[in-house]
């Protein structure tokens, strides 16, 4: 407690706020403030854009750049689309390139390839159209153009055929060595995985990851000892499935140009209790300390109505270099409702908590010492329903 509110003081006496973005199916882009007014923490607009499209769903910063990306799921279109914009010192957002693309981007990472210098790549998961993409990207002028399409269908529907008509891949996630993409299959219960060519930077699929049928893969965080740079050894997967709200931990092994998976770890993100009917488990990443694994539970009423939950598990010693095995902790307030995404800076020890449902932002506590979410400090009520926030760091 005493470190967050030394690095809240720190910040409340810089003369620039610090920048959290949030986007909006209301066809929004936000930068929003953290700054201290009449002896309170608050959020205030900086700027708005609405050159991302009809409906934001999904935020990607590169930092090193200063170039944020944006994706319009463009909910109820058949297409969708992507821009890049130049994020400034007074939060204002100046777009630099759009470019249209398969309907329902949900998430995207960005990806290298050794041999090809002065480029990125990112990877998209497209939701509703049960497609991924790849981009090759300029980072440094934020410029980028669909390089790959890989399109999906299922020869009859999943067993929950309402949520698994067809493929929806939604989740991406690159694998440590930086060889792997992987992509949660939410329709398919399946993980794809991609090989990274490292010459052309194009993915080349390899055989998938087979979850449990209707468990409904979402999104997935790789966990390594701290300092270790990439290596192959001591790799950690932790897997959300949507349906079931179940967290998965699997131990990763390299063979033969192939990613491994061996499952030792299954547990409810409500610990041994069952989850409330109709809740969803969201995001999951793991704690800037590198020690616990954060997961967003949606419309689940933990605290209250219209108070869902942030569930905790701890995965490593408090330095997070040795892996201790996986414990539940408990669950904590999120503030609101149908907690979506959020984003940690352990520089600051804050959280950026996406609401959907209650259409605002809520900026948390994050006790570094514990691991652990904390009292709110400042939320702002937006136009729309929020999936996904990003601090600018």
């Amino acid at each position: 407690m005493k470190s967050t509110l030394i690095a809240l003081a720190t910040l409340c006496g810089q003369s620039v706020a610090q920048t959290l973005y949030a986007a909006s199916y209301a066809g929004s882009v936000h930068s929003l403030a953290l700054s201290k007014a009449n002896g309170t923490l608050g959020l205030s607009t900086q700027s708005l854009s609405t050159e991302c499209g009809t409906s934001p769903s999904w935020l990607m910063l590169d930092g090193d750049n200063k170039i944020l990306y944006c994706l319009n799921e463009a909910i109820g279109a058949s297409n969708g689309s992507i821009t890049s914009f130049n994020t400034q010192g007074n939060g204002s957002l100046d777009a630099i390139n759009t470019l249209t693309v398969p309907g329902g981007p949900v998430m995207s990472a960005m990806y290298s390839a050794p041999g090809v210098h002065n480029h990125k790549f990112f990877a998209v998961a497209h939701y509703e159209t049960s497609i991924v993409t790849t981009y090759a990207v300029d980072p440094i002028r934020g410029h980028f153009k669909l390089i790959q399409t890989f399109t999906y269908n299922m020869s009859a529907p999943g067993p929950n055929a309402e949520r698994q008509d067809a493929p929806h891949p939604h989740g991406v996630t690159v694998d440590p060595t930086g060889r792997f993409v992987l992509v949660p299959d939410l329709g398919a219960d399946l993980v794809r995985i991609f090989h990274i060519n490292p010459t052309t930077g194009h993915l080349e699929p390899i055989d998938p990851y087979v979850a449990a049928p209707g468990s409904g893969p979402r999104h997935g965080v790789f966990w390594t000892p701290k300092g270790s740079h990439g290596t192959d050894a001591n790799v950690y997967f932790f897997l959300v499935h949507e349906l079931n709200n179940l967290l998965s931990g699997f131990r990763v092994s390299y063979t033969e140009g192939r990613i491994h998976f061996s499952k030792f770890f299954e547990e409810s993100s409500f610990g041994n209790s069952t989850a409330p009917s109709g809740s969803k488990v969201a995001e999951i990443a793991i704690s800037p300390e590198n020690n616990h694994i954060v997961v967003s539970n949606r419309l689940d009423n933990t605290f209250g109505r219209k108070n869902d939950s942030l569930a905790v598990f701890s995965c490593a010693d408090i330095s997070g270099a040795s892996f201790t095995g996986v414990q539940f902790l408990g669950l904590y307030p999120a503030y609101g409702s149908s907690v979506r995404n959020f984003d940690i800076t352990g520089r600051l020890g804050l959280m950026g908590v996406a609401l959907e449902q209650s259409q605002k932002v809520a900026v948390v506590q994050w006790n570094k010492a514990t691991g652990r979410p904390g009292k709110l400090w400042a939320e702002k009520e937006l136009d729309g329903d929020i999936p996904a926030v990003a601090w600018a760091l």
